[in-house]
């Protein structure tokens, strides 16, 4: 089946978007997604245009081809809602569609700066978002679709404008205090302390560790606010504070970056750190600074047992300079309960793959622009600090003693090396 969608872009300091290209969505002889994108001729004589992707999707009038990630290339990936946003939209327009589908159909609250219509004709209109006093009222909605409840028709308009996040868990976009913010609702199958609270203190922890990362808040006991990064307002020379509009910065994701590459697009591979690193080479203003802040994040989410750190819960954000990026902000931080020691991050560490230890940590230093001692060094402020805080931490969060112990083992040392590590497994020169 062929579908299509029309991309336009918001440029920077732009308030309206910029028509760019042409988006197809079919399938190849053998039956596999394919997708092919063009700029528009008027985009590419504009002086002011940015590629989509300055790596895969390089200002050209050539069609670009790619049957990875299901046919839909990488920006246009990350612009797409994740499990919840297809959920929802799925609920409200009568099940499965066409990948482009969910393209136009999801509101205006997605990640970066692309939006999207049905014709070149028809300019994606900006949207308004509701304040915080939506939230009670739209928590009920969102649990009912969450269990696939019947939606109340009265009370659909609350879900509308959160289908276009990534992530599993229930979402919305309101407007607060002059910025937008992303309203993470509890999921039916969260236990424990609340998810909201749990990531808050650990957004926390990491700040105190010297990472960058979103401004979040907890609100309602058990829904963490998430302040846009990709987003900021911007006032008109004699307009009035509720007329202002909204500039939206590009965003890629780390998954977007790896599969820029052709030799990866063929692979299974998923990436790593030490991959992310190298790429920032290629797209980031500031590469040093962002690969010994990458470093860092790495450690943290290992000394914290953040373990989902997968390809979309990191990413790069429009830098100063037009055309390149820096680090975004850290986000999607949340400890997970290991029955063993013996741990893997999402994606590679080091050496030794996924790994978690602190030899593997160490081996991929190189990548980062580190000696090993200086990486040793970082290794051991985090862990320290870590130590230290997380329990305070998660008090300020009103964790209880009992849900603080359930969590202990989450901050438990880094395993030094490869053999100490390899429980109920022989060690390279056993096997």
């Amino acid at each position: 089946m062929t579908s299509d969608a029309w991309v336009w872009s918001y440029l920077p300091s732009d308030t309206q978007p910029t028509l760019c290209g042409h988006f197809v969505h079919a399938n190849t002889p053998a039956g596999l997604p394919l997708g092919r994108f063009v700029y528009g001729k008027r985009f590419l004589k504009n002086p002011d245009a940015l590629p989509l992707d300055p790596l895969q999707l390089r200002l050209s009038p050539r069609t670009y081809e790619t049957t990875a990630l299901q046919g839909v290339f990488g920006p246009l990936q990350d612009a797409m809602p994740d499990d919840w946003g297809r959920h929802v939209i799925e609920r409200l327009h009568g099940g499965r569609l066409p990948i482009t589908a969910y393209l136009l159909l999801a509101r205006d609250d997605r990640t970066g700066n692309l939006v999207f219509s049905s014709s070149a004709g028809e300019q994606p209109q900006c949207e308004s978002f509701p304040g915080i006093e939506v939230l009670e009222p739209a928590r009920g909605v969102l649990r009912g679709i969450e269990l696939d409840r019947p939606i109340d028709e009265q009370l659909a308009h609350w879900v509308q404008p959160n289908t276009a996040m990534g992530g599993a868990r229930p979402k919305l976009t309101i407007e607060h205090e002059g910025s937008l913010w992303m309203a993470k609702f509890p999921a039916r199958n969260d236990h424990g302390l609340a998810v909201a609270k749990l990531e808050g203190a650990m957004l926390a922890l990491a700040r105190l560790c010297g990472i960058q990362t979103v401004q979040a808040q907890v609100v309602a006991q058990d829904i963490l606010l998430v302040k846009r990064f990709d987003r900021a307002r911007v006032h008109t020379p004699g307009s009035q504070a509720a007329a202002a509009a909204w500039r939206r910065d590009a965003f890629v994701s780390a998954r977007t970056v790896f599969y820029a590459d052709p030799a990866v697009q063929g692979t299974a591979e998923t990436g790593s750190y030490p991959r992310l690193a190298t790429e920032l080479a290629r797209c980031s203003e500031a590469v040093t600074q962002d690969r010994h802040e990458l470093f860092r994040r790495m450690v943290f989410n290992c000394c914290v047992s953040n373990t989902d750190d997968h390809d979309r819960n990191h990413g790069l954000l429009a830098g100063d300079e037009p055309g390149y990026y820096r680090l975004s902000p850290a986000f999607d931080i949340v400890p997970r309960v290991h029955q063993t020691r013996r741990r893997y991050q999402a994606l590679g560490i080091g050496d030794a793959g996924a790994l978690v230890t602190r030899e593997n940590l160490v081996s991929s230093c190189e990548s980062f622009d580190l000696r090993p001692r200086d990486a040793t060094a970082i290794i051991d402020q985090v862990q320290a600090t870590v130590a230290t805080n997380w329990r305070a931490c998660l008090q300020e969060q009103g964790a209880t003693g009992e849900e603080m112990d359930a969590l202990s083992a989450c901050f438990a040392p880094l395993i030094e090396d490869i053999e100490v590590g390899d429980f109920g497994r022989p060690t390279a020169g056993q096997a």
